[in-house]
This record gives C-alpha cells, structure tokens and sequence, in this order.
C-alpha cells in the first residue's frame, strides 16, 4: 500500500509537470501530500488546471496557510510563505501549491476559482498584511474596527500597541496606548519538535 501510494503521487507529479511546462519551480513527495512551489504569477494558472483538468480534479480548496519566514532560512525566498492546501476527491490525495512572497508584495485572489478563498484571504490580510489583488469583499475578518496592524506578523509585539477595555463609570469602550515595554517575537531557533524535511522522502527539483 505504501509503494502504491509513492507510484500513484509520483504518476501525479508527472502528469502536472507535463501539464504546465516551465511553470514549477520545485516538486516535493511527502508522504500526505504532494507540495509544488511555483512563481506567484503563474498561481491562478497552476490552481485553475489542478482545478479544471479530468486527471487533477482538486475541486476542493481547503485552507491557505500564511508562514512569516522572518529571522528563518526561507526568508532567503520570500518574506512570507502562502501554502494552498487542495483536495482531490477523485485521485484521494492532496497538492499543496507553495509561492513565496516578498514584504508588501501583491497577489492575485483566487476567489475567482475557489469561493472558500474570500473568508482565508481575508483572514491572512487581516493577520500578515498580504494584499490580494481583485478580491471582492477584502476587508478585516477578526480584528477590531479601526485595527491598524497585522498582529501575526514576527514583528509585531506581543503585547501589540493599543489596551482596549470596557470603563463601567463611562460606560464606553476606552481604547489608549500601551505603557509597557515592547517585546517582540524573534524566532531564531529551529522547530523543537522535528525537522519538517526529514518526513520528505522523494524530491524532485525541476530545472
């Protein structure tokens, strides 16, 4: 079953590879997944056919993830990494599209293709501060009105810059600047709990 697996996401690897010439950059075979880092140009290219194509059949966009890439090797590539996590029902599989990004760069929306990008790209707006271009409705998702500042980012502190709170005797909601001193999350260690890329058992770099 396990070798079956390997064949079977390597068959799909192929296949993509064929289908978008020139357009991969790199192809990793995981053992859930197969993960293809591509140029942020040529994202909605590579999701449409993953999409539309009778052999890839992703109809299902599940997540994107946003990884700020500050203070780790990756921060060579791109400030932050956007992981577009896509299901195939049909082939019982999952490819993980990868782009980086640099700081205040732009990106196409996919909402386009996949209705459930509207809320996580508002979400990774709201969070990282990256600008999805042509998105229908990008406005903040879980912060509050009047939220200037993109709280997920390594940058920013921990104890961020403005206290809210509720005053009983005014009855109002008091909003003032934070008097203590600021700490920022600097993350200069590696992952405790595992090297990601010892789980990687097949690599193929595309030149």
């Amino acid at each position: 079953m396990y070798l079956t697996n390997i064949r079977h996401q390597i068959y799909i690897g192929t296949m993509l590879l064929k289908l978008v010439p020139g357009l991969i950059q790199k192809i990793i075979y995981n053992p859930e997944n197969i993960s293809v880092i591509v140029n942020s140009k040529n994202l909605n290219n590579i999701l449409s056919i993953l999409k539309l194509n009778t052999i890839m059949q992703c109809k299902m966009l599940l997540d994107i993830v946003c990884v700020d890439c500050l203070n780790i090797e990756e921060n060579k590539l791109g400030r932050f990494k956007l992981i577009y996590v896509l299901n195939s029902v049909f082939n019982n599989n999952r490819i993980h599209v990868i782009v980086y990004l640099k700081n205040n760069e732009t990106i196409e929306s996919c909402s386009s293709l996949f209705s459930s990008a509207v809320w996580l790209e508002r979400e990774i707006w709201d969070m990282y501060g990256v600008y999805f271009a042509n998105h229908p409705d990008l406005r903040r998702i879980l912060t509050d009105y009047g939220f200037s500042w993109y709280p997920l980012k390594k940058d920013f502190p921990l104890t961020g810059y403005i206290e809210v709170y509720y005053d009983i005797n005014d009855k109002k909601i008091i909003y003032k600047p934070i008097e203590l001193m600021q700490e920022f999350r600097m993350y200069e260690y590696g992952i405790s709990w595992g090297d990601h890329e010892k789980k990687t058992f097949l690599e193929n770099i595309v030149n």
